[in-house]
């Protein structure tokens, strides 16, 4: 599809000095003048050539990955344990007042959320770092207190939708006959709601969160540039700024991320 574009990155490299003999010793140069199936495979292997794509990619996914391990742990505990709550006090003020909180962390986008934490708690309060992750000689304090923000950003924008997906499954769940006939043994409330309820809540909120996965990647992208962390997000916007056909490797990026996302989340539901 990249090729039905009257733009080439001849065009992006050369700028103003482009012309069409330029342009074709380019396209010899950078052998963009192959047939489509060899430029894939020579594509291929310069994502995976050491100092190529590769390269900057192992230099700057480990920033990105410690911040998606991070939110979904955090908002996957913070889900459940929020979800459980509201299930076990179903129908009061409690349920409605997290409910709506719930509700509202779904409408916020992100760049919105991280924007006004960085404004509210570095700028106004000065209780965080306003950028960057913190290097690799730096305390647990340190590493820990440079993580706050950007991992709370991302898992509030996470959560909401978590745990409105395992509240709604546990509503569900609690009108089954074998959480009456559990009740009807006398089994405490909380041991109900652990066991019986949110156990098998849990495999449609799973599917949710692999699902989550492209979704958070775009966050990501977004958290990066706000708080000025060197990662895998902000790798992809420096080649978008500077390389037309780059667009090819973000586009599979996310792809990718999506199409794991929702294969574990369907390994996990099958073994379980």
């Amino acid at each position: 599809m990249l090729h039905l574009d009257p733009a080439s990155p001849a065009h992006a490299m050369l700028g103003k000095t482009w012309t069409p003999a330029k342009g074709a010793a380019l396209n010899r140069q950078l052998r963009l003048n192959r047939p489509v199936p060899v430029q894939f495979i020579l594509w291929i292997r310069g994502v995976l050539a050491a100092g190529g794509v590769g390269a900057v990619i192992r230099q700057s996914l480990p920033p990105t990955l410690e911040l998606l391990a991070l939110a979904i742990l955090l908002s996957g505990l913070a889900s459940v344990i929020i979800a459980g709550v509201e299930t076990r006090h179903a129908g009061t003020l409690l349920d409605a007042l997290l409910g709506s909180i719930t509700g509202l962390l779904s409408a916020i986008p992100g760049f919105f959320m991280g924007t006004f934490l960085l404004y509210s708690l570095t700028i106004r309060l000065t209780w965080f770092f306003a950028s960057g992750f913190a290097g690799p000689q730096a305390s647990w304090a340190s590493w820990v207190w440079h993580e706050v923000l950007p991992v709370a950003t991302l898992s509030l924008t996470a959560m909401g939708p978590w745990i409105r997906q395992l509240r709604a499954c546990a509503g569900e769940v609690l009108q089954s006959e074998f959480v009456r006939t559990a009740r009807a043994k006398g089994l405490p409330e909380s041991r109900v709601i652990e066991r019986h309820v949110l156990r098998n809540a849990l495999p449609p909120f799973l599917t949710q969160v692999g699902l989550s996965f492209s979704v958070m990647i775009n966050t990501i992208i977004a958290i990066e540039v706000i708080f000025g962390i060197q990662g895998a997000g902000m790798a992809l916007i420096g080649a978008l700024n500077s390389f037309f056909f780059a667009q090819a490797t973000t586009v599979a990026f996310v792809g990718v991320s999506h199409l794991a996302g929702s294969l574990l989340a369907d390994l996990r539901i099958h073994y379980r």
